[in-house]
């Protein structure tokens, strides 16, 4: 998932070492970080949520109705389910809980 991820949205110019980073557990949290400041994606990828849809189950329907399936895997900074397989629903509910940036991979 994390390979797919930088593949298709980080820019190609960051790619390598966001690729590198995530793989690596001593670097991983510092390239995490970014996903609260600076997140060097494509922009014309992305999908701005608007403040209404900003809740667990709002974002399950979006999420789906684009495509997801019902399992995703997690990235965030300063959670124990960084890079482990969840339940879409499970994900949703601790990172709209948390303060920080995360991706999840459906």
């Amino acid at each position: 998932h994390e390979a797919a991820f930088v593949k298709g949205f980080i820019a190609s110019a960051k790619q390598a070492r966001w690729a590198q980073f995530l793989s690596n557990t001593k670097r991983r949290k510092e390239i995490l970080n970014q996903l609260d400041h600076n997140l060097p994606y494509v922009p014309e990828l992305g999908t701005e949520v608007p403040g209404s849809q900003d809740f667990p189950a709002e974002l399950e329907r979006l999420l789906k109705a684009k495509g997801a399936g019902p399992t995703c895997h997690v990235m965030v900074n300063g959670l124990k389910i960084d890079g482990r397989e969840l339940p879409l629903a499970e994900a949703l509910n601790a990172i709209c809980m948390h303060e920080c940036g995360a991706v999840l991979s459906c």
